[in-house]
């Protein structure tokens, strides 16, 4: 069945998901799934002022102002018709749910106003409280959530110091949450942490907006299933007082169902965690671009290597070890590494020489043949037509597979930083290492 989805806001590619306008006539009934971009209604309004200056951010006439509130009023009838038919709502928030602006007043002075804009999408700011903190390393309550996610770049600004509903993403290691999921009649509204598809090329994007459609009809059916709203009924205060026959008894086994329940999520949630570990370092073996850079950047932190800035645009990475320097040049690549892939290397190394009057070592990491399973990349990452040239400027050459190898073993007590560094430093060509072990064929 073809799922019609469509989103306010300028997030994904046109081609598969449709955009619609928060002030406009495009009826929110007419999609079947629907993502909101909170910033996109704020930016919609503040394009709504006139006026503007060099000096003045402008201001929304009166009748505009009443335009705007009507309009709201209207979306959120229009939304509760949409989750009592048990449609679900996907949404981004920005970091201050607040969109302020001014208006004018009856004797034509611009006062300052804002805008609620949980109330744009019938939810009450009282409920919800926001506590400022960046970071990507988050964990989901549910399977379906990681699921979900995982067809993202997923980051967050702020955490839900309060919050109505259910937590649906925490910050690792954390009681954080991030991403909630609040029940609406038949429907949900999902909270989400910041959403991005990072690519390297056009086709690469297509096929990430191409994965985050299929996720996006994916949870949406799960969330029909998983997640349907049970029935809210008012009970009176002296109603709820009486107990018909063993109802007390029972009460008494839901309420303990509950406890033990909330321990088993805990201990799912921790547990998570702990194999969430070994899937970021997973990405070793089949990511390129952001991930790749931030897995290797992770690994040699761990180490115990200090992590130099490094400008953006420049080297992907610097790291230091005492007084030596170290200038790393990492990719991901579809088939083996070559010759123009040192020398982006070695201009970044000549250019950290010639800022700062240090002489770094190269290193060029490469997760070649990303794409082929590691039991059937036969072919060389680094072929002998780079050799000459790398040993020639003192590059080290090492892939993502010997990084992952050296680093279970430094975990596993049977290699030191000391040695690492005396490893890395002292290997001109490609690494001569070969880890205990990589895959444990456990079953």
């Amino acid at each position: 069945m073809h799922l019609k989805v469509a989103e306010i806001g300028e997030n994904f590619d046109v081609d598969y998901i449709d955009r619609m306008s928060y002030f406009s006539f495009d009826y929110l009934l007419d999609c079947d799934i629907l993502i909101i971009d909170l910033n996109h209604i704020a930016t919609e309004i503040q394009q709504k002022t006139v006026g503007e200056t060099i000096n003045h951010p402008g201001w929304i006439q009166e009748t505009t102002y009443q335009d705007i509130l009507t309009k709201i009023s209207a979306r959120k009838k229009e939304l509760l018709e949409y989750f009592n038919t048990g449609g679900n709502i996907y949404v981004q928030l920005p970091s201050s749910p607040v969109c302020t602006f001014f208006a004018e007043g009856d004797s034509s002075t611009p006062y300052e106003m804002e805008i609620d804009l949980f109330d744009t999408i019938g939810l009450d700011s009282k409920d919800f409280a926001l506590e400022p903190m960046n970071g990507s390393n988050i964990v989901f309550a549910d399977p379906i959530f990681t699921d979900f996610f995982q067809a993202f770049d997923c980051s967050y600004q702020f955490s839900y110091a309060k919050y109505k509903g259910a937590p649906a993403a925490r910050i690792n290691n954390t009681k954080h949450p991030i991403s909630i999921i609040i029940s609406k009649s038949k429907g949900n509204i999902l909270l989400m942490p910041k959403l991005r598809l990072n690519a390297e090329d056009y086709n690469e994007f297509q096929n990430r907006n191409l994965q985050a459609l299929k996720a996006f009809q994916k949870i949406d059916q799960e969330l029909k299933i998983r997640y349907k709203a049970t029935p809210d009924i008012h009970v009176p205060d002296w109603c709820s007082r009486i107990y018909l026959s063993n109802e007390s008894e029972q009460l008494k086994k839901l309420n303990k169902l509950f406890e033990d329940r909330d321990k088993i999520q805990h201990l799912i949630t921790e547990q998570q965690a702990f194999l969430s570990g070994y899937t970021d370092l997973k990405e070793l073996l089949f990511e390129t671009g952001t991930r790749l850079e931030e897995r290797v950047k992770h690994i040699f932190t761990e180490f115990g290597f200090e992590i130099l800035f490094a400008e953006e645009r420049r080297d992907d990475l610097i790291i230091q070890h005492r007084q030596d320097i170290g200038v790393i040049e990492i990719k991901g690549l579809k088939s083996s590494s070559g010759e123009t892939n040192a020398a982006q290397l070695m201009k970044w190394v000549t250019t950290y020489h010639h800022d700062h009057g240090i002489q770094p070592k190269g290193f060029l990491i490469v997760n070649a043949f990303k794409d082929i399973p590691l039991a059937d990349r036969k072919e060389k990452a680094f072929p002998p037509q780079m050799l000459t040239y790398c040993k020639k400027m003192g590059i080290a050459l090492i892939t993502t597979t010997q990084l992952l190898g050296l680093y279970l073993d430094f975990k596993r007590h049977e290699i030191t930083l000391k040695k690492i560094h005396s490893l890395l430093w002292g290997t001109i060509g490609v690494l001569e290492y070969v880890p205990s072990k990589i895959n444990s064929d456990d079953t």
